[in-house]
């Protein structure tokens, strides 16, 4: 899903050992006491220094395109920026240690969205592409085998560790980090993969698991036995991994902000392709929630700090590459409403704001919207910008979006734009015609739709209302 993403990372080329430091000793700040409510709907607890009203945010590198070209171009007030760091732990010259000397990557991104007033987002997708026993294996058997490589773990621990000093606000091996507010979004698609193998073991779970149920214990993971001192005595299954990497944050950056990413499809049922009308979709929302408190998004020990943010993502592409639309008119499924549902029964579980994460930005507005490769068609953008009380009551705080895979639609100039507006083109999906006709003033591969509904919605945000002490 998100490794097509990778090849528009600006990638602009010494694990530390963990060693024996004890990590009890550090606890993470805090989360406010406050709730931000609308009527109906529940968002928190909301970590201090985020936005209090519905936020807005986009991808954004390094490079032509990126902080440093349309986001400052565009002069709206996007209240997030995010950027992948990838490439693996043991792949030489790959891994974002080496996009920047000393690994400072992470930081020098941070300084400059934060320096353009965005509070910056790392989503850190490094389990996928690293080495291991099953190279050859699918996405979801090569991120479990990958989990239960003692070595290979080894190596991950040390390089989320080194990512978390260049984060925190010490300096370490002369290197001054961060300090400031900065949201890592942890492995996209891991916690799927391993709630799947838990609730049907023989299917997904290739050997590593003790049972069968909802519980994130039951999936094997190597943290103990990756022979760190620092991990001793942590469970060697699911729980331990996100425990390991709860306490680095503890210990080394205690700014840091995690996120915990719960995807549509983790219980085995993908409520965002699935038609099934019969679908529980309150159960399985609450199932997904459920297994996301007890990985870590609630307390799974004392002293140690749990998720603060939940990211979900609805599609890594437009409907129009998919070929699965969203019914606006939440008559048939998939449809908004079903996912809403989805949303607001898993918080209801864990209790933490939802982000929505890469949401597609094709839509169907714009004539350059035809269809083409860099201009496919979605209607979810749409609907977001023209349903945000309906976010809000659903747990969700912010939408940051984003294309996923590089022939869906993106907000920069990317695809030539010949002609600039093309002839009208007109579809159907679910009995809803829709057609873009709309002339477009931008270069944008959208339209420049994300650009001007973005500059609409910022002239009156939607507010986050505040009742003390979660009242």
């Amino acid at each position: 899903m998100i490794a097509a993403a990778l090849s528009r990372l600006g990638r602009l080329g010494a694990l530390v050992a963990l060693g024996g430091v004890s990590l009890a000793a550090c606890t993470h700040s805090p989360l406010t006491v406050q709730h931000a409510i609308v009527p109906g709907g529940i968002v928190g607890p909301l970590p201090a220094g985020l936005p209090t009203h519905l936020a807005i945010g986009l991808a954004a590198g390094f490079g032509q395109n990126g902080l440093g070209g349309w986001v400052p171009e565009s002069k709206i007030p996007f209240d997030y920026t995010y950027q992948y760091l990838a490439g693996g732990v043991d792949n030489p010259g790959q891994g974002w240690q080496t996009w920047m000397p000393h690994a400072t990557f992470p930081t020098e991104y941070a300084t400059v969205a934060t320096s353009e007033g965005h509070i910056p987002v790392l989503d850190y997708y490094m389990l996928l592409q690293s080495g291991g026993p099953c190279a050859n294996c699918e996405e979801d058997q090569k991120d479990l085998d990958h989990l239960n490589d003692p070595s290979l773990m080894a190596a991950y621990y040390e390089d989320f560790e080194t990512l978390m000093k260049r984060l925190g606000s010490r300096t370490w091996g002369g290197v001054k980090g961060f300090g400031g507010t900065v949201i890592v979004h942890v492995e996209p698609d891991l916690s799927a993969h391993a709630e799947e193998a838990v609730l049907d073991p023989s299917r997904w779970c290739f050997g590593l698991c003790d049972g069968q149920g909802n519980n994130p214990a039951l999936l094997h993971a190597s943290v103990a036995s990756s022979g760190l001192p620092a991990l001793a005595g942590l469970p060697n299954n699911y729980v331990g991994f996100n425990l390991a990497l709860l306490q680095i944050r503890d210990l080394f950056a205690p700014n840091v902000l995690m996120a915990y990413h719960l995807s549509n499809w983790s219980t085995g049922t993908d409520i965002a392709s699935n038609t099934d009308r019969s679908i529980d979709t309150t159960r399985i929302g609450s199932e997904a929630g459920r297994f996301a408190a007890e990985a870590g998004v609630a307390t799974i020990r004392p002293g140690v700090s749990t998720y603060d943010l939940v990211f979900n993502d609805v599609s890594d592409r437009d409907s129009e590459v998919s070929g699965i639309w969203w019914d606006v008119t939440n008559r048939r499924d998939p449809n908004f409403a079903r996912w809403e549902t989805f949303l607001g029964s898993a918080e209801s579980q864990f209790k933490r704001p939802v982000f929505v994460w890469q949401v597609p930005l094709g839509n169907q507005w714009f004539r350059t919207e035809n269809g083409s490769t860099g201009h496919t068609r979605d209607n979810r953008i749409e609907y977001f910008f023209s349903h945000q009380a309906e976010l809000v009551h659903a747990g969700v705080a912010a939408v940051l979006f984003g294309n996923g895979i590089s022939n869906s639609t993106s907000n920069y100039p990317l695809v030539d734009d010949a002609p600039f507006n093309p002839q009208s083109v007109c579809s159907t999906e679910d009995g809803v015609t829709a057609c873009s006709t709309h002339l477009a003033v931008w270069s944008d591969d959208d339209g420049g739709y994300l650009r001007t509904q973005a500059a609409l919605y910022y002239r009156h945000p939607l507010p986050l209302v505040w009742a003390p002490n979660g009242a």
